[in-house]
């Protein structure tokens, strides 16, 4: 996830995104086919058998403040920021970037992701994942 944009950059990251986004509803429709793709299939297949359901209304397109893909919360699961996505890929890396953090905090009862440690193994999962998931499907 990217970081909220300092004083300095936050007028070129605005411009950079002027106008490009998309909306909250094109973004559901692009969640929509997200859900639908090998990959994503496969990931909450996984979660689902771990125990933690992962529902359709898990996603959710939200308009962000500041520069980032999307995010996950345990609350309010898979959330996708509409106004900075441009193409469909984008999306599909975002749904499953984050259903990996979600797999980790399903399958790890103490996860605490204010602990640095602990977000940086997540992460770490995520691209040693994210090799064999991108290469294989």
């Amino acid at each position: 996830m990217a970081e909220k944009p300092t004083s300095q950059n936050a007028q070129k990251f605005s411009s950079t995104f002027k106008g490009k986004g998309k909306t909250v509803e094109e973004c559901e429709d692009m969640i929509r086919r997200s859900l639908r793709t090998p990959t994503v299939k496969f990931l909450r297949e996984r979660m689902n058998k771990a125990g933690c359901y992962v529902g359709d209304n898990y996603f959710k397109a939200i308009k962000c403040d500041y520069v980032r893909a999307g995010g996950y919360s345990p609350r309010e699961g898979v959330m996708v920021c509409s106004n900075f996505m441009t193409f469909q890929d984008e999306v599909d890396q975002v749904i499953i970037h984050e259903l990996i953090h979600a797999y980790d905090q399903c399958r790890a009862a103490n996860l605490d992701w204010t602990n640095c440690a602990h977000h940086a193994c997540s992460e770490v999962h995520l691209l040693t994942l994210s090799s064999f998931v991108y290469t294989n499907y």
